[in-house]
């Protein structure tokens, strides 16, 4: 298998208005899908509803990209298989069922250790991705961010229960493998397309371990709620069709590590929307952790090659 067509891809960059509005996406919708997931398995099954989300947001990408040509192989629908599996089964699936055990603040936080893991997994299994002084200073500082962002939170129980925690960073290390995966094996060209098909087949893992998992039959139908509802359907739009399709995206034309700096952005994203949906006051180490946040961001992406 070469990866010369990734390569390519990757320094074949669009115009920049481009990026900035992929990566908008990508940092802010997906800080706002925390909220969405805790807010959607108050009354929904984890593993089940996550599997709902990927299911109906890969058939709306597969019907959009239906007259793609060429049409993928076995190879690529394999593929797709790997890599959703890890994107969904390995962490929607985790995250999801860990998001009513710990605020959707703290699994923003921990997500964030994809960004050495990307780093460290590049230079293991990519060519040409050396671990570079500059990739892992920048993946501190964005670690260094998110723990002054959380340092006034309370060490209560309820926010560091150890197995959600654990299931987080198992969560945020099968997403790592996926990104640098997805820039190692073969998928069609085209980006929606690739993404769809990620969809269907991680929606297909969670939708066997949720009936492994005995989750259907405990679905108390009339204990659903209009909130789990809307935060539901918000995911699969916002969340999975738009932002996710914009991440495959990004993986084709920038460095997954690059990518990855989402996990740097999202919990400020989840702080301000506690700030106004719940009434929670931002304090200066808010303001600090945004200036080591954005740091982070600009020595990764911005890096010389």
């Amino acid at each position: 298998m070469t990866s010369a067509p990734t390569v390519l891809a990757i320094t074949q960059r669009p115009a920049r208005w481009a990026l900035v509005t992929a990566f908008a996406v990508v940092y802010l919708v997906w800080g706002s899908t925390f909220l969405g997931i805790r807010v959607a398995v108050e009354t929904l099954p984890p593993l089940s509803m996550a599997a709902i989300r990927a299911l109906a947001a890969g058939a709306i990408l597969l019907l959009a990209t239906s007259r793609t040509r060429p049409r993928p192989s076995l190879r690529e629908w394999r593929n797709a298989a790997i890599v959703g599996t890890l994107f969904f089964l390995g962490n929607h699936g985790l995250v999801s069922s860990a998001a009513r055990f710990i605020p959707s603040g703290l699994v923003a936080t921990i997500i964030a250790i994809q960004v050495p893991t990307i780093a460290v997994l590049s230079s293991l299994l990519l060519p040409g991705r050396p671990l570079t002084a500059r990739s892992m200073a920048g993946a501190a500082l964005g670690i260094l961010g998110v723990v002054v962002l959380f340092s006034g939170k309370g060490n209560g129980g309820d926010q560091t229960h150890l197995l959600a925690c654990a299931a987080v960073v198992v969560g945020a290390i099968c997403w790592s493998f996926g990104a640098v995966l997805s820039q190692r094996l073969v998928f069609p060209s085209d980006a929606i397309l690739r993404a769809g098909m990620q969809m269907t087949c991680g929606g297909a893992a969670l939708a066997l371990a949720g009936v492994l998992r005995g989750e259907p039959a405990h679905v108390e139908w009339a204990a659903l709620s209009s909130r789990s509802l809307v935060a539901l359907a918000y995911l699969i739009v916002f969340g999975s069709v738009l932002a996710f399709g914009c991440y495959c995206w990004l993986l084709k034309h920038v460095r997954a590590e690059a990518v990855s700096t989402h996990v740097f952005i999202n919990p400020l994203v989840a702080v301000a929307l506690g700030a106004w949906l719940a009434g929670e006051q931002l304090r200066p180490a808010h303001l600090v952790s945004g200036l080591l946040i954005l740091a982070s961001v600009f020595v990764i992406i911005f890096r010389r090659e």
